[in-house]
Parts: structure tokens; C-alpha cells; sequence
């Protein structure tokens, strides 16, 4: 029986997009909570808010407890497509200041998964 190849360390790709995703989720989950804190817990819209962000901040905490680096690459995804869609309304809302800043992390997190959905560890390689 054949020995397990070792899998190979991480790259740069991977912890790039991590830190891409945990800082966006850090400063969604800050800009919730301080509209719970403004706008009470009658504001259903900010506790909405809060609960998406807080939940996508754990998972963008434990994540790099998995080995496969796809947990990562299925986070951004989903990531991309909440900031996608913060764009979007925050575009209707006319909060120009909150869709340029979703915008941005957008943007960056389609850069960064798509370098880590290129590295030989997502697609089996290696």
C-alpha cells in the first residue's frame, strides 16, 4: 500500500483570500452591530443585517480549521454574492458611501478566490 503524499502548505493565495474575507466580514459585522446599537432591537433591517454578518464572521474565523481549501473558496463565493446584493441595495437606499465600500470588497473578494480557485491544492493538483 502506497504511502499518503503530504499535502502541501498553504500559499499565499489562500491566506490572501482569507484575510480578504475576514476583513470584509469584520467591517460588515462592525457596521451591523453599531446599527443595532443606533437603531435598537426594533430595527428588524439591522438585526437582519447583524445576523448575516456575525454568522459569516464565524464561519471566516474557523475555516482555515478545514482541510480542504474549498471551505474557503465556498465562503468567498457566498460572500461575494451577500456583498453583491449589499451593493445593490445600498445603491436604491442611495448610500453611496456604504456601495462603494461593498463594492470594493466585492471586487476584491472575486480577485482573491479566483487566485485561490487557480492554486494546485483547490483544483487537486499538486
Amino acid at each position: 500500500m502506497p504511502a499518503a503524499r503530504p499535502t502541501p502548505p498553504r500559499g499565499a493565495a489562500y491566506w490572501w483570500c482569507f484575510a480578504v474575507i475576514l476583513l470584509a466580514s469584520a467591517v460588515s459585522t462592525f457596521g451591523a452591530v453599531t446599527r443595532v446599537i443606533d437603531g435598537g432591537l426594533e430595527d428588524a433591517n439591522a438585526l437582519f443585517l447583524a445576523s448575516r454578518a456575525v454568522a459569516i464572521l464565524v464561519v471566516a474565523l474557523i475555516v482555515p480549521l478545514f482541510p480542504a481549501d474549498g471551505a474557503l473558496l465556498a465562503l468567498a463565493v457566498v460572500t461575494v454574492i451577500v456583498q453583491g446584493i449589499d451593493v445593490f441595495v445600498f445603491a436604491v437606499q442611495e448610500d453611496w458611501g456604504l456601495a462603494a465600500g461593498a463594492a470594493v470588497f466585492c471586487l476584491v473578494s472575486i480577485v482573491t478566490a479566483s487566485f485561490l480557485a487557480r492554486t494546485d491544492r483547490v483544483r487537486g493538483g499538486a
